[in-house]
């Protein structure tokens, strides 16, 4: 009885770590993050994409301006030289919104990634729980072989023992019988 009350607190210290590591991964709420976090990878992607299409338009912009320092270098005329401001100003303008996007967008991928690493930190590293889970699993499939095998010998044991009745049965039903014989015999010929 003591190692039967022994082992099923060896068992139950055996699911802690996995019990321990519960709740933080239910207050994690994979399965309600995933949608924001699909969301933000999404509007990532997007942004990256809009990011791409700006810096091929600055680098048109650009090419443009430097045709327009050219022409202003060699014409030298007032026109040339509003020309090429205006350029400058369009120029720096798509810079400086450009500058404004990665920003924002830096932005949001640090917040994203940090409240995703606060929330991760918070969690067990699911690999240990899985190893530990692996072998109480492992230990629980050696305890059922062990208990099938065990099993197997007591149903040995119980048709050994079966047989062993119905054999003593039958020699205590031929006893009786060659008992009843015996009495008859010595009570008919006396």
């Amino acid at each position: 009885m003591t190692s039967t009350t022994s082992s099923n607190n060896n068992n139950g210290g055996d699911l802690s770590p996995l019990q321990s590591a519960l709740l933080p991964w239910s207050a994690f709420n994979l399965t309600d993050r995933r949608p924001h976090l699909d969301n933000t990878a999404q509007s990532l992607v997007e942004a990256k994409e809009t990011s791409l299409k700006a810096r091929k338009q600055l680098g048109d912009l650009t090419k443009n301006l430097k045709r327009a320092v050219k022409v202003a270098e060699t014409e030298k005329s007032e026109e040339s030289v509003k020309s090429l401001a205006v350029s400058c100003k369009g120029t720096i303008k798509r810079y400086q919104e450009e500058i404004d996007s990665l920003t924002r967008r830096c932005k949001t991928a640090e917040g994203s990634f940090v409240q995703l690493y606060h929330s991760l930190h918070e969690c067990a590293d699911p690999s240990v729980l899985i190893s530990e889970a692996l072998l109480l699993i492992e230990g629980r499939d050696g305890q059922i072989h062990n208990l099938l095998s065990a099993m197997e010998g007591l149903n040995d044991e119980l048709e050994n023992a079966r047989e062993e009745k119905e054999r003593l049965e039958s020699d205590l039903e031929e006893s009786a019988r060659e008992l009843k014989e015996a009495l008859k015999g010595g009570g008919g010929g006396g």
